[in-house]
């Protein structure tokens, strides 16, 4: 029997973060199974269904139905758990901060790439930050990142407050946006610091 999934939440269009009963967690993008799939591979998922699902608002609902424990909108359970498990992605998104010394401030392991950069991430000095920067020179909202570019993914970096420099490029104006193709890890310098995001 699969593992039963215990938590889940919408974390970008079509995709759950979840929690399975073996200590699995990560994100499942379902939407190749709403999108891409033949019917046959997803037997309990109705056109009716499938139609709804496929309306991000309705998607985002999604819940644990404890009897079953898999996924659940309302009385559709049309993903076994096991397929749910399968397409589970474990990857995360790691954040260190080292001074330019070399110097590693700190490190850590945010959320899966659907979480992390359906609404970006923040860097600066104040708490509220994904990323906090806690140094002299580092202004409280000092720049916000995203990706996006489709086949050819690049980081967007845009200037809050502060000076930002990035594959080789400065920007100080507030707005001011930088690009830098994300083939590698993001380096971006801010005041006595670099934040790798990988």
């Amino acid at each position: 029997m699969a593992a039963a999934i215990l938590e889940a939440r919408c974390v970008a269009p079509f995709t759950v973060r979840v929690r399975f009963s073996d200590g699995m967690d990560g994100e499942a993008s379902l939407k190749p199974c709403l999108f891409e799939w033949e019917p046959a591979r997803v037997p309990d998922l109705s056109v009716e269904t499938r139609d709804w699902l496929r309306v991000p608002e309705n998607f985002q609902t999604v819940r644990v139905d404890p009897e079953t424990g898999t996924l659940a909108w309302a009385d559709a359970r049309p993903f076994s758990a096991s397929l749910v498990y399968w397409r589970v992605e474990r990857y995360r998104v790691k954040a260190t901060v080292r001074l330019k010394d070399g110097a590693v401030l700190s490190s850590e392991l945010l959320g899966g790439r659907g979480e992390v950069w359906s609404n970006g991430l923040t860097v600066g000095r104040a708490r509220a930050n994904t990323v906090v920067v806690d140094q002299e020179g580092v202004a409280p909202v000092h720049a916000r990142v995203t990706v996006g570019g489709g086949h050819h993914p690049c980081y967007f970096i845009e200037v809050v407050e502060g000076t930002v420099t990035a594959g080789g490029t400065s920007a100080s104006v507030p707005g001011e946006r930088l690009r830098v193709p994300a083939r590698q890890p993001l380096l971006l310098e801010l005041g006595p610091c670099v934040v790798e995001i990988e």
